[in-house]
């Protein structure tokens, strides 16, 4: 009887996927970004499902890439060994030449986009003074830049209109709180069109042809995020699509007869294509029928879209949908050597917490486990904290489940995708509210037959890697191992030395060195460390900007002294996260003998 094949941590972590389209100026191309090579490159390929051509060969990962409207040219972006200074750099396809339009290592550029002549880009950049995003202009031809913005804050251009009259400034007071600013280009005169006390999210911008209006993303006076339409001669917003789940993407055609919109709805996505002007659905016949659409983007000619389509089955790959023929068709073919039929699908469940508000979890259960068999479980937390855990392919998760664990993602208070009410939960004094979550869901776990509550672990990376290090310090008898990646432990010395941008966002959602430090003191796990009992797993990269290293050393060294089991590996050529195919194989690895090791599998 032939034996089936036994897939390894590498069949795993070799899962390619492709991602981030962009049509050429008459739809024949797109440019996309797939980690073929083990790290994200820029590819072009056929829009009629021709062959990729690799385009760049870096050892860090393209962030970004984008075809220029009008000619073959792309513009894309790169940072180095993790540090998150990303450049930009354009790409001639006739020349095959590629040449940096920014060239300062010290320098953090944000890219805006295109305007629709191709003559200019808008971008931001925290040249002045580090902390602070101005915005700019640059002229393609001759490179040069016109700063248009640069009253402090953390800006982003959003929104060119077709017809250079005006430019959509983003200003972002926190992730739950931003602003707009219509800047008129002729006079450069600017005003604030969004106005308001309290926490409101705006997205960014998609325009009418016409430059009449504009429409965006806000929660502006409602809990979920709708679509709202802003008349520039009125300079009033008004809701036009509002379902009962979060609008998180919305892009209209070139010839603004269509709307494409993205609802989350409780994690799962659902994209729909509506008519500008009655805003009635219309058919989205042929998709394919497996998988779900995570992002779209229309052709330049408004004929075609392109689509990202996985699930937590199948990798995520690119395919086009032509709307007027209702024909779809995939144009690439990411690597999966682990098969569908190997994976499972997670379940959604919800438990209460420990005030009786229900928290939201995906559960994996492995295949084919005894009954009367108890199963070890992991429970992975995500990072953000303003973030959600999806039923998508998360690759690792799978592999855990394949050797026979469960693996509980839960979307703990804080989390994104629930409403505003549901992301302020965790909110500064309420920090640690959201570790309670994590003690409920032990008991939770305590409830299913099938889950040995004598053995979970705690996973996560950056915010998630928080949680770990909070639950094994203030509900220690609960765990038995912990995995903490790019994690923070001293809140106080984390605000210290984040980048200088990211602090004020962070602050706004943890609390202020200046008002809350005795606050940030009693929540940082690294001033509990006495209490962690279960042996943790520690993983940095030495060039994280987010979490500094030094995160990462201090409770090493602690439990160290105290003499607890911990162990700590170092990447010297990663950031926030672990990037590099070679970096994951060598440290996942690691992670499952640790967990072999506790469990005594």
């Amino acid at each position: 009887m032939k034996q089936s094949k036994k897939y390894t941590i590498r069949d795993f972590l070799e899962v390619k996927s492709a991602f981030c389209p962009s049509f050429n100026f008459d739809s024949s191309k797109i440019a996309f970004l797939s980690n073929l090579t083990g790290t994200y490159q820029l590819y072009i390929t056929s829009s009629k499902n021709g062959k990729p051509k690799q385009i760049t060969s870096y050892d860090d990962l393209i962030a970004f890439a984008v075809f220029s409207p009008t000619q073959d040219k792309i513009i894309f972006g790169k940072a180095t060994k993790g540090d998150e200074q990303t450049q930009f750099f354009l790409y001639t396809l006739a020349t095959k030449k590629i040449k940096a339009i920014t060239d300062n290592p010290l320098v953090k550029y944000n890219f805006g986009q295109f305007s629709r002549d191709g003559k200019y880009i808008s971008y931001s950049h925290n040249e002045r003074n580090g902390k602070d995003f101005d915005v700019c202009i640059m002229d393609l031809q001759n490179e040069k830049i016109e700063c248009v913005y640069n009253q402090g804050g953390n800006c982003f251009a959003v929104g060119f209109s077709p017809l250079n009259s005006y430019l959509v400034i983003k200003k972002v007071h926190s992730n739950l709180n931003s602003d707009l600013f219509l800047l008129v280009l002729g006079n450069k005169k600017i005003e604030l069109i969004t106005p308001h006390s309290g926490d409101m999210y705006f997205g960014n911008t998609t325009w009418l042809p016409d430059e009449t209006a504009f429409y965006t993303t806000t929660n502006q006076d409602r809990d979920f995020i709708g679509l709202s339409k802003f008349d520039v001669q009125s300079k009033k917003f008004n809701y036009v699509y509002t379902p009962e789940w979060d609008v998180e993407n919305a892009s209209i055609s070139y010839d603004g007869k269509f709307l494409a919109t993205i609802v989350n709805e409780n994690g799962y996505k659902k994209l729909s294509l509506l008519e500008s002007n009655s805003l009635k659905e219309t058919g989205l016949n042929n998709l394919p029928k497996i998988g779900v659409v995570s992002s779209v983007r229309f052709s330049k000619d408004s004929k075609y879209l392109a689509l990202c389509v996985g699930d937590s089955l199948h990798t995520v790959d690119i395919w086009v949908y032509e709307i007027t023929n209702n024909k779809c068709w995939q144009i690439t073919h990411s690597p999966q050597d682990v098969p569908p039929k190997e994976l499972v699908e997670p379940s959604l469940v919800k438990f209460a917490s420990f005030d009786g508000l229900e928290i939201p979890a995906f559960l994996y259960l492995p295949r084919n486990t005894a009954r009367e068999k108890k199963i070890p479980v992991i429970i992975n937390i995500h990072g953000g904290p303003e973030s959600q855990s999806l039923p998508s392919l998360a690759l690792l998760t799978q592999y855990f489940v394949y050797h026979g664990y469960a693996v509980i993602a839960p979307n703990v208070r804080g989390s994104s995708g629930y409403g505003k009410k549901y992301l302020a939960l965790d909110d500064v004094e309420k920090r640690l509210d959201s570790v309670k979550d994590l003690a409920s869901l032990h008991g939770y776990i305590k409830t299913i037959d099938q889950l040995d509550g004598q053995k979970v672990v705690l996973m996560g990376g950056s915010y998630g890697g928080f949680m770990v290090l909070a639950g094994l310090a203030f509900y220690p008898d609960l765990w038995v191992a912990g995995i903490s990646i790019v994690g923070i432990a001293n809140f106080v010395t984390f605000l210290e030395n984040t980048a200088p941008y990211r602090r004020a966002i962070r602050e706004a959602e943890y609390g202020s060195l200046e008002k809350h430090k005795e606050l940030l003191y009693l929540i940082s796990p690294i001033n509990h460390a006495q209490n962690i009992k279960a042996p943790l797993f520690v993983i940095h990269g030495a060039k994280d900007p987010r979490v500094p290293l030094d995160e990462a050393k201090q409770i090493v060294k602690k439990l160290q002294l105290l003499g607890r089991d911990v162990e700590f590996v170092v990447y010297p050529d990663e950031g926030h996260g672990l990037s590099k195919l070679k970096n994951r194989l060598d440290a996942y690895p690691k992670v499952i003998a640790f967990l072999k090791k506790i469990l005594k599998q």
